[in-house]
């Protein structure tokens, strides 16, 4: 019986340390970075669909600011846990976008009241689809970092 070199064994155990590095960085899952932007965007997403499940098409009542108000105290409170310098920069921007966006309901409320029937939309219904627009677009980019 012939013995193998020891350098065929050398060779296969670093070939298999090196597969198993590699599976781990890039295969594992999110990298740790990306734990807390995950948990902030699961929570925008649920938030966004407790939001939706109330029917509302038109402008949310003084009831439902709550809802939006509970979304964006809880982005704010996530943000802060996200530890990567160019993602907590974003989901600060996404929290501070979506306080404006709550901020501006009771002046979206009060436009659409004043209107008289047939007459344009008021100009906050642009600000807050303009607002809605950079929130989406900020989660989308989020996303796709840590996807």
């Amino acid at each position: 019986m012939q013995r193998r070199p020891r350098w065929v064994l050398t060779i296969t155990v670093v070939v298999i340390a090196i597969g198993v590095w590699v599976w781990s960085t890039y295969f594992d899952g999110p990298p740790e970075k990306c734990k807390p932007v995950i948990d902030f965007l699961d929570f925008s997403r649920s938030q966004a669909a407790k939001i939706d499940s109330k029917g509302n098409d038109g402008i949310p009542t003084v009831a439902e600011d709550a809802n939006y108000k509970d979304w964006a105290d809880g982005l704010a409170e996530r943000a802060q846990k996200v530890t990567d310098p160019g993602l907590a920069a974003q989901a600060t921007e996404v929290a501070q976008l979506a306080n404006q966006f709550v901020s501006g309901l009771p002046t979206l409320r009060a436009q659409a009241q004043s209107r008289a029937p047939g007459a344009p939309a008021p100009p906050q219904v642009y600000e807050m689809s303009l607002l809605n627009d950079r929130i989406v677009a900020k989660l989308a980019d989020m996303r796709h970092t840590c996807s």
